[in-house]
């Protein structure tokens, strides 16, 4: 192994020596607290910003003792390298060989990835060691520095490409720089040149150095990125996390339960709100025999899992197939016709339909008293029709009131209240099932109540605060998201007068970002690789709120770069 000055004297005044017998293996200490503390990098060979390097390698130097192989599959060399290097070891040392001959004046960048564990207790590096030199008199010294804002920010490559002219496809291109995010997502790229550049964070669950569509999840970048001698340097290139979606929805399975009832389970998340019983139909070749089904809903069911409900039996004898078409996921892909032979089941379901919850979206089921909307969710399959002509809503003294409905499917309704209600004020559902038969042929005959209670003013909280854009005509929207339930959020549009006020807050943590809606559609766009297409700029607070009831928080700031 190379030995270079600079280490020798680094390890003999730090006094540390080296026992020849107790380094033979490395051992887990037994006893003790639990190893927390990530490993480091501690030195480097040769420093960063070294100009005119002719060795064939370089030196790092670790805190503690890490497991090779993940150290070896986090070596990242920019410009890359055509033949594979080679790993020399000596306790916490490496020594890495180039087999290639580094090309003259020319500025090289050595990233240490935060894969790289500990031996005690897999504890991964932090962030990413990074550093550059050159082998000639000149270095390059541009750098990109960003965060990436997802749940799972840590651990992402960082692709990075110098423009040519030509269109960028990660896909088929390997990154000219590579670098990959620590911990909070942060991540930094150094040594470029002048030039224009495009960065991608992408987590490439192949560690091929390629994005793979439909698979790896990826960020655009918001602005056009461009070092020179006067700006060498692009800070705050932030991105957000999206993933591309462009497989139809397929069925995995169809399974008849009973008679009246089918599960039918996909592959992946399906729009509901736009699937029916019309996206499906049964079919028996032999009689040329067609039967429609009269619902379609989630139920009980598991996930990706939905029912369909027949009023009809089958025949027993004949050969059945599901055929299905025309049915949407969130990213508006469509499916095609399928076709799924079923096995035909005989007994009856004998459960007849009720409630299984009917509550507000509020903690503890309570409902907003101005906008009182209930999720009535049921065991089966009950037609608009059937629900509005069965259904009432009564405060205690029997007074009823005007409500409208919207399907969410056809067991699950949200049920919207027309007038504001009373606050901290208990009110009934009533769903009059008596002499009610159901699709499955099980008379109900039953009077179903579920009690609400509406919320009060002093519930909730609330948070207030301005937007900082110069120059930039856009709609600026902001939005508060609960920390632990992202479903849970509030977003507003600022106006001319660049500010906020959420009122009516549920009590939790919350952060806060907000971005500019360059093209008005209400909504962030997250920018595509293909044709390129920037994201829209946006911003985080940096403090997470501690939103509590009846203590609203203001003077929030949010300041864009332009």
């Amino acid at each position: 192994m190379a030995k270079i000055s600079k280490l020798i004297f680094y390890f003999i005044q730090s006094g540390f020596f080296f026992m020849i017998a107790g380094c033979a293996n490395q051992m887990t200490p037994g006893g003790g607290d639990i190893d927390k503390t990530p490993p480091q990098i501690i030195e480097s060979f040769p420093l960063n910003g070294t100009v005119n390097y002719d060795k064939n390698y370089f030196e790092i130097v670790f805190s503690e003792y890490v497991v090779k192989s993940s150290v070896q599959n986090s070596v990242f060399i920019s410009p890359a390298l055509e033949k594979p290097l080679e790993y020399d070891w000596s306790g916490k040392s490496l020594t890495v060989y180039f087999s290639d001959t580094l090309k003259k004046n020319t500025t090289y960048t050595i990233s240490i990835g935060t894969d790289v564990q500990d031996i005690n207790n897999s504890n991964k590096m932090a962030e990413a060691y990074t550093f550059a030199f050159s082998t000639g008199n000149k270095i390059d010294k541009g750098r990109i520095s960003g965060r990436i804002y997802d749940q799972n920010s840590e651990g992402l490559m960082i692709f990075c490409y110098r423009e040519s002219g030509k269109e960028i496809d990660p896909s088929n291109q390997k990154p000219d720089y590579i670098s990959q995010s620590g911990k909070n997502g942060k991540y930094s790229l150094l040594g470029l040149g002048e030039g224009s550049y495009k960065v991608f964070p992408i987590n490439d669950k192949q560690r091929n150095s390629k994005y793979q569509k439909n698979q790896d999840e990826f960020g655009v970048q918001f602005k056009d990125i461009v070092l020179d001698e006067k700006f060498n340097e692009a800070i705050n290139v932030d991105f957000f996390l999206t993933k591309e979606d462009t497989i139809a929805p397929q069925i995995s399975n169809v399974i008849m339960k009973n008679r009246n009832n089918f599960i039918v389970e996909f592959m992946d998340v399906i729009d509901s709100l736009s699937t029916g019983a019309s996206n499906f139909y049964l079919y028996d070749s032999l009689s040329g025999k067609k039967i429609l089904p009269g619902y379609f809903f989630k139920g009980d069911a598991k996930p990706l899992q939905y029912y369909l409900g027949f009023a009809d039996s089958l025949d027993p004898g004949g050969n059945w197939i599901l055929t299905s078409s025309g049915i949407p996921d969130p990213a508006a892909n469509i499916s095609g016709e399928e076709k799924n032979k079923i096995t035909v089941k005989n007994e009856r379901d004998t459960v007849s339909l009720k409630i299984l919850r009917a509550e507000g979206e509020l903690p503890a089921g309570k409902v907003d008293f101005e906008k009182a909307e209930l999720n009535l969710r049921l065991n089966k399959g009950l037609d608009s029709v059937n629900l509005k002509r069965r259904l009432t809503i009564e405060d205690s003294k029997g007074e009823k009131f005007t409500y409208k409905i919207k399907r969410v499917d056809d067991a699950f309704y949200k049920i919207s209240v027309v007038p504001a209600l009373k606050q901290s004020t208990e009110y009934k559902l009533n769903l009059d099932l008596r002499n009610y038969t159901d699709y499955c042929g099980n008379r109900v005959d039953s009077l179903f109540q579920s009690k609400f209670t509406t919320s009060n003013e002093l519930d909730f909280s609330g948070a207030a605060g301005d937007v900082s854009v110069l120059s930039d005509t856009s709609d600026v929207i902001v939005v508060l998201q609960n920390a632990s339930d992202r479903k849970l959020k509030y977003s507003q549009k600022t106006g001319t007068k660049k500010n906020f006020d959420f009122k009516k807050v549920i009590p939790g943590k919350y952060i806060v970002w907000g971005f500019k809606d360059e093209n008005r559609n209400n909504k962030y766009d997250q920018g595509q690789i293909i044709p390129f297409k920037l994201s829209e700029e946006f911003k985080y607070y940096p403090d997470t709120l501690n939103l509590r009831a009846r203590w609203p928080v203001g003077g929030i700031s949010l300041q864009f770069e332009k």
